[in-house]
């Protein structure tokens, strides 16, 4: 390497270092070790510039630090957190960065926690003062609550239980009807709570009672039916009507298999019925023997011996 272009190198780099454009410098110091890599005073020069950028970037570092420390006082963490991450970028491996880091992590996190309970606490009581002042307009905030905090799960619970207490409190309201047997409307009543949530077990456990209350309303009507009609069945079994009185029992029996005097009806029509086509067919076995044997005497050779 010729020396008159060491020699200026080396002034070069001091003039850098002086200058203290340590970056420009140790640049400088790398682009000639990379193709004289034997010329060991750019060595001493490289580290000497590395040394004094470090410290450079320490002092940056510092003074940013300095200049962001109001921020924890005003509690601005995520701030913060931004502008050490920057600060990350130029010195990864600072000790100093790294623990503010960490500290302005933890804080952040409780600051957030904080802020979540704070709004949950908030929207718990602004719905539960509607659902005692004004129901109906509970369902559309907790549209407004839900599409506006996608994925919280905080939310997600609180709109649950929130419409649990609604449709407690809509059941309660109504249990005058819930306890009469107008069974269409309470269905229709049933269908409207399940737009609210149709997963609620209370609705589950209502529309189950309904459906056996209305049953049971229904077997009890078939039953006194049949009480009533138990003379009028006697009547139609005197009358050998047998099969009308088969089918009213059977159809008593298909909703109620125990119904004790649908069985006995039935059996007994059953009974009648069979020995009535019974003695039907041996009289009208018996009259065509008889017209048979009338034949035979009038017309003996129109028979032929077996």
């Amino acid at each position: 390497m010729n020396n008159a272009f060491v020699q200026q190198s080396k002034r070069n780099i001091e003039n850098l270092m002086i200058s203290g454009k340590y970056k420009e410098a140790l640049d400088l110091c790398n682009a000639i070790l990379s193709r004289y890599p034997e010329e060991k005073e750019f060595e001493t020069l490289r580290k000497n510039a590395e040394k004094k950028l470090a410290k450079l970037n320490d002092e940056a570092i510092d003074e940013k630090i300095k200049e962001i420390s109001p921020l924890w006082d005003q509690g601005k963490y995520e701030e913060i957190l931004s502008e050490l991450k920057n600060l990350l970028q130029y010195s990864p491996e600072n000790t100093k960065i790294k623990n503010l880091q960490g500290k302005a992590q933890s804080l952040y996190i409780k600051q957030v926690e904080k802020l979540k309970k704070q709004f949950l606490g908030d929207q718990i009581e602004k719905l539960n003062r509607l659902l005692e002042k004004d129901p109906d307009r509970v369902i559309s905030e907790l549209y407004i609550l839900e599409r506006s905090n996608p994925g919280n799960k905080d939310v997600e619970n609180l709109a649950k239980e929130i419409r649990r207490e609604l449709i407690s409190k809509k059941i309660k309201a109504k249990e005058e009807l819930l306890n009469s047997s107008k069974f269409e409307s309470i269905e229709s009543f049933i269908d409207s709570l399940k737009k609210i949530d149709s997963k609620n077990p209370e609705i589950t456990k209502l529309e189950k009672l309904t459906k056996q209350r209305k049953l049971n309303a229904i077997l009890e009507e078939k039953k006194e039916l049949i009480y009533k009609g138990e003379n009028y069945m006697d009547t139609l079994i005197r009358l050998k009507k047998y099969q009308a009185v088969i089918k009213i029992a059977e159809e008593v029996l298909s909703i109620d298999k125990n119904d004790k005097t649908a069985g006995k009806m039935l059996k007994k029509a059953r009974n009648a019925y069979f020995d009535k086509t019974r003695d039907e067919s041996i009289e009208m076995m018996n009259k065509d023997n008889e017209k048979t044997r009338d034949e035979y005497k009038n017309n003996k050779n129109n028979f032929i011996k077996i």
